[in-house]
């Protein structure tokens, strides 16, 4: 009977070890018991942690009635933690500070026992969600968006009040200016009737600088008027012009264009000054040049413009006659804009003078 006694205590004292189960006794954070009832029964209930981001807390658990009292535990999935790790004979871990996100924590007491699988939710911050990088996407777009849009309206601005400007200073040109130098050809004509004879030459030279000066001024008016920007006014100005002053003197013409553009290809700058030497050039063919055929070419290469014009007149010496002829004012004003200009003349072989100007 003894013998049986000893052996059913032994019997439930085994019963009584298997049924034992690893239970959570505590969690504190910087000190016992400032952890929520609440949030603690939640832990012992369901087995489950919330932690907020960046939070510390230490875990104690029942010790177990077994032949060894090694705590060791693990954190599936996470670098450094995926593998069990002996905290030797105590009863309390510290769970690591991780990022957020859901972890599962395996506590066990040496190798046997039963393990204790505990579910860790860490709080995600704001810059851990989904959206967050998406946001600051968006918002630098929309920063740049606006920043944008300012700068369109200011550009804008400036140029309305440029071309306000420039519209400004052309009609007054035209009211003023033209006005007065009218009113000196006038006053020659008038003077020429009482002057005496040894005067009409200066007089003439007083009425042929004055027209020169409306036709100048008259081009002046022509390149700074923002009406006239677009490409394809300016190749007009030139066919006709060319083509009046040619046909006067019976000089065929063969103008051929091979831009098509109404866009503001060249600056004013670049416009004024290319009119003016090419308007020179015409003018040189059909005073002195003796030709009987002229060429125009227009075309573009890249980001050059090239102007060619060609006679098959007289020819002139460019070292001896440079001066004579003007053309000193050609280079001069292709240096005021970003435009090159190449002169070549052969005596009885006729003249070659190319423009190439870069556009923006």
């Amino acid at each position: 009977m003894k013998s049986l006694k000893i052996i059913f205590c032994l019997f439930f004292l085994c019963l009584n070890l298997q049924a034992q189960k690893m239970r959570i006794k505590d969690i504190w954070r910087q000190k016992k018991g400032d952890f929520a009832s609440s949030d603690f029964l939640e832990v012992q209930n369901k087995l489950k942690l919330h932690l907020k981001y960046n939070e510390v807390v230490v875990i104690e658990l029942d010790k177990l009635e077994t032949d060894s009292n090694a705590l060791s535990y693990r954190i599936l999935g996470v670098k450094n933690y995926d593998y069990w790790r002996f905290l030797g004979d105590v009863s309390t871990l510290q769970f690591p500070i991780l990022a957020g996100g859901n972890y599962v924590l395996e506590i066990r007491y040496g190798d046997k026992s039963s393990i204790l699988k505990l579910n860790v939710i860490v709080q995600q911050t704001f810059w851990q969600e989904w959206w967050f990088w998406p946001s600051i996407v968006f918002y630098v777009l929309c920063l740049l968006g606006i920043a944008a849009y300012f700068f369109f309206i200011y550009n804008l601005r400036q140029k309305l009040k440029v071309q306000e400007i420039r519209n400004r200073i052309a009609a007054d040109l035209h009211d003023e200016v033209g006005s007065n130098l009218s009113s000196i050809a006038i006053f020659v004509e008038l003077l020429r009737k009482k002057a005496p004879k040894d005067l009409t030459p200066i007089l003439d030279k007083i009425t042929s600088n004055s027209k020169e000066s409306v036709q100048l001024m008259q081009d002046t008016i022509w390149a700074i008027q923002a009406k006239n920007d677009d490409f394809q006014k300016f190749i007009d100005k030139m066919k006709d012009f060319s083509r009046t002053v040619l046909s006067a003197k019976n000089i065929s013409l063969n103008f051929d264009c091979l831009i098509s553009s109404n866009k503001n290809i060249l600056t004013m700058d670049q416009r004024k000054n290319a009119y003016l030497i090419f308007k020179e050039s015409i003018n040189n063919i059909a005073k002195h040049a003796n030709a009987s055929k002229a060429n125009v070419k227009i075309w573009q290469e890249n980001e050059l413009i090239f102007i060619e014009i060609l006679d098959n007149g007289q020819g002139f010496d460019t070292q001896l006659s440079f001066e004579g002829n003007g053309l000193i004012n050609f280079k001069e004003r292709a240096a005021e804009c970003d435009m090159n200009i190449d002169i070549n003349s052969q005596i009885n072989k006729g003249t070659s003078i190319l423009m190439s100007i870069t556009t923006d």
